[in-house]
């Protein structure tokens, strides 16, 4: 997976570069269980939710029996990317601070869904 470089932001390049560096290896180090149940999650939320962050995903997470774990959470960051690439979301200029207490209110993007189902049969 290849991650952009956005160069019309604050973050110098060479942050920027570190920044997609540490994904890569997050994501490359993931425990690959954890990688595809976490996609199948962001799918799930998505359908719940017009606005979502990995709170949400993780909620699902958490709902299921046995969930998988994976050593380092910012596996999550390059997963939602790749939810966007497959087209399950679109990414929002906003932000918000996570509601989940061992986060300490860390901030998260804002994704849009595409997959939403406003009524569920």
């Amino acid at each position: 997976m290849q991650f952009a470089l956005d160069f019309t932001e604050s973050l110098p390049v060479p942050a920027q570069a570190r920044i997609a560096d540490g994904m890569q290896r997050a994501d490359d180090n993931a425990d690959a269980r954890w990688k595809h149940i976490f996609d199948a999650a962001v799918l799930l939320a998505a359908q719940k939710h017009r606005e979502l962050t990995s709170d949400e995903v993780l909620a699902e997470i958490e709902r299921m029996p046995n969930p998988p774990q994976t050593h380092n959470l910012a596996a999550i960051g390059p997963a939602m990317k790749r939810a966007a690439q497959m087209g399950i979301l679109r990414r929002t200029d906003r932000f918000c601070r996570s509601k989940r207490p061992e986060k300490n209110g860390n901030l998260h993007a804002v994704w849009e869904s595409k997959y939403y189902m406003a009524c569920r049969s």
